[in-house]
């Protein structure tokens, strides 16, 4: 009996792996596949918008959290911002944090309810890329604010 099953079991796995690796698909012919790649002509670079100013600042509309008494940061041009949170706890825990390092960081809230957390603020774009090259091991992701200019209504 047991001579009986080895053999069902046999012929069975053998008859599932016969079946099971044969492929319905038909094979495709690539013409010129074995032949060198071909440079293709250089492409016309889509127009560029004129920058007014570099790529990694962000214009927004925004004012001091309501507790911030630093009215002099708003007296800057550029801000270096190294946390943003929907959450004001969120935002005063990083300022707390900052501030215990020896930093005089800022929150400010946006437009759109976003707490922005200044580490620092300057009058020339320059002096805020140094200070986010000094910070990118700890904040990679710091980038520059700037007051977007209110347009008139209408």
């Amino acid at each position: 009996m047991k001579r009986h099953f080895y053999w069902l079991m046999l012929a069975a796995l053998l008859g599932v792996g016969l079946c099971a690796c044969k492929s319905k698909q038909t094979v495709v012919t690539i013409p010129n596949a074995h032949a060198e790649a071909v440079s293709a002509p250089a492409e016309t670079p889509a127009p560029q918008k004129p920058a007014t100013q570099p790529e990694e600042v962000r214009d927004e509309v925004f004012e001091l959290d309501k507790e911030e008494t630093n009215t002099t940061v708003m007296e800057q041009k550029y801000h270096v911002v190294v946390g943003s949170f929907k959450n004001r706890d969120n935002a005063k825990g990083l300022q707390q944090t900052l501030n215990n390092e020896g930093n005089n960081a800022v929150i400010v809230l946006n437009e759109h309810g976003m707490y922005r957390v200044l580490i620092a603020s300057f009058q020339e774009y320059q002096q805020a890329r140094t200070k986010i090259n000094e910070i990118k091991g700890r904040f990679p992701d710091a980038w520059v604010l700037v007051q977007k200019e209110e347009t008139p209504a209408l």
